[in-house]
């Protein structure tokens, strides 16, 4: 029974929220970078809704994870300590780097889910870049804050997460580096060359 309850604690309810955020987070990424390789776009209604729906399954694990702050027994936090960036007292810079990206994280869905409609799309494409600085200060916060980040599974959560964002990331720039080579060639008026 005691090692129920200790599963159940506050403290770690905390840290398996915040490490399924990251999960979550992570695969919305991956599924969101997925879905635009040329090769799957077959698999692209698929990959969208498997990237909304991680990324609104992350919000919420995001959230859990900060609003049980308050009520845990070992390091409650202020209300203010948990949404305003540089208020906490424990581990403040960790702690206001997490705060800023659950905040890009919330404009990237804001602006996804709320506002498509009302943006033209450079403006939506701009602030949809947001999630990759997001994930990157989620992830550093994780690292630096997290109680698990010297365990192996630990290291090998963050280290399979990392390799699979940068992977993906690199073959998204070849890929658009190649589609762009073939492009047709345009010679317009004025002998202008354009793509």
């Amino acid at each position: 029974m005691d090692t129920i309850q200790q599963l159940f604690s506050t403290w770690h309810v905390i840290r398996w929220m915040g490490l399924l955020a990251f999960f979550f987070f992570t695969m919305s990424l991956a599924f969101g970078m997925l879905g635009r390789f040329n090769r799957f776009r077959k698999n692209k209604g698929l990959f969208q809704l498997i990237h909304i729906s991680s990324s609104w399954a992350g919000i919420n694990a995001c959230l859990i994870h900060m609003l049980i702050l308050i009520i845990d027994h070992y390091r409650p936090y202020k209300v203010a300590a948990i949404f305003v960036p540089f208020v906490s007292e424990y581990m403040r810079a960790a702690s206001t780097l997490g705060i800023i990206a659950f905040y890009l994280f919330l404009v990237v869905l804001f602006t996804s889910d709320v506002l498509i409609g009302k943006m033209n799309r450079s403006m939506w494409k701009t602030a949809h870049l947001l999630v990759f600085p997001s994930w990157l200060l989620m992830l550093v916060h994780a690292v630096w804050m997290g109680a698990d980040t010297s365990a192996w599974w630990g290291k090998t959560l963050y280290g399979t997460a990392v390799a699979v964002i940068l992977t993906l990331f690199v073959f998204y720039l070849m890929e658009q580096r190649l589609n762009r080579r073939r492009q047709p060639v345009v010679i317009k008026a004025g002998g202008r060359t354009m793509r």
